[in-house]
């Protein structure tokens, strides 16, 4: 049975579960996957899956903003295995997909995208690094996965292929397949427990049925708007519970930031009522409003993160602090694909 966060019981049980493992999660020894299997439990992983809109993909964008307010690894983390959902939901149906598909809806499986690549080959930034040779039964693939997440043992990872003749393929692969490659985890500033590095791949043999689509142009307009909104999920969680915290503090000399407070905090109000509207229907809005609703949502959280730090004083500097915690973990999000350079040229160049 399908829970949701509506249920009050329900959206405290997660604040509280998520809460209590930020900081475990925060570190090199942390873990995601735990956090994944309870929103699993819950049938809250892949709602909305596919769908260009409604209640669902509403109820998706709420629970990511949910967890990235107690925990934003755990919330990047649940936006890559969603995304994953997202692509196996709109891509070619096979006997394979159909059976990876269950265990990824119930955490057990961890997916990780690595579509990075492809939307910057669809701007016309860089080419898609991986290539695909053809061969029977279906493709080889070769080349680097510069950076990708959630890559756990086991692992369904999406990612672009550049075909010989110049089309792009959008497969998935499994991280223990023959010829993975996944480097190191390097130590991060934050976001340690989400398993992030970089992958390369030797010759891995993919089926037929483990390719979702030969059109990427189309595959990256369909999947965008959840992907451009569920990115901004999770800057949106972590806006509002620094702005929570600089609340409570806004006093004494401090109230000389009051008037910061009222801007970004009416700033947060329209992000989210902009995220709910679109979330509606999402073919209805331009991708040049998406892409700057993730600007937005990146740039909000960047400051709140910061006003909270300033009223915080003293106590909020040190290192494990949630304040520390939630300056460190908005600092990765103008860095995160699509970058805010990368938002910026599009907007400037094709929206």
């Amino acid at each position: 049975m399908t829970v949701r966060l509506a249920e009050e019981d329900t959206a405290v049980r997660v604040r509280e579960f998520f809460a209590a493992r930020a900081a475990e999660t925060d570190s090199v020894d942390g873990d995601v996957r735990p956090g994944l299997r309870l929103l699993g439990e819950l049938g809250v992983l892949g709602l909305g899956a596919g769908a260009d809109g409604g209640d669902l993909l509403g109820e998706t964008i709420e629970v990511i903003a949910e967890v990235a307010g107690e925990c934003l690894s755990s919330a990047f983390s649940l936006w890559a295995h969603r995304m994953v959902l997202e692509y196996l939901a709109r891509g070619r149906a096979t006997a394979l997909t159909a059976t990876i598909e269950p265990a990824l809806h119930e955490g057990v499986l961890v997916g990780s995208t690595a579509m990075a690549t492809a939307l910057r080959d669809i701007a016309g930034i860089a080419p898609v690094p991986v290539v695909a040779e053809p061969v029977r039964g279906g493709l080889r693939l070769s080349g680097p996965i510069p950076w990708a997440s959630n890559l756990f043992p086991g692992a369904v990872i999406v990612l672009p292929a550049r075909l010989p003749d110049d089309r792009r393929a959008v497969v998935f692969v499994r991280l223990d397949d023959p010829g993975v490659e996944t480097a190191a985890a390097p130590k991060l500033l934050a976001l340690n427990g989400t398993g992030s590095s970089s992958v390369r791949l030797h010759d891995v043999e993919v089926p037929d049925e483990a390719v979702l689509s030969t059109d990427l142009p189309a595959f990256v307009a369909a999947f965008r708007p959840t992907f451009l909104l569920a990115q901004t999920a999770f800057c949106v969680g972590l806006a509002a519970r620094s702005l929570t915290e600089a609340e409570q503090r806004i006093k004494g000399t401090n109230t000389e930031l009051a008037t910061d407070l009222a801007e970004q905090s009416a700033l947060l109000d329209d992000l989210r009522a902009r995220s709910r509207t679109f979330a509606q229907d999402t073919r209805r809005h331009a991708v040049r409003e998406f892409i700057r609703l993730r600007l937005d949502g990146a740039r909000l959280a960047v400051a709140a993160t910061r006003l909270e730090a300033t009223v915080a004083g003293g106590g909020g500097y040190v290192a494990a602090s949630g304040t520390s915690r939630r300056l460190r973990e908005a600092a990765f999000l103008p860095i995160q694909s699509p970058t805010e350079g990368q938002l910026r040229w599009e907007l400037r160049h094709f929206a």
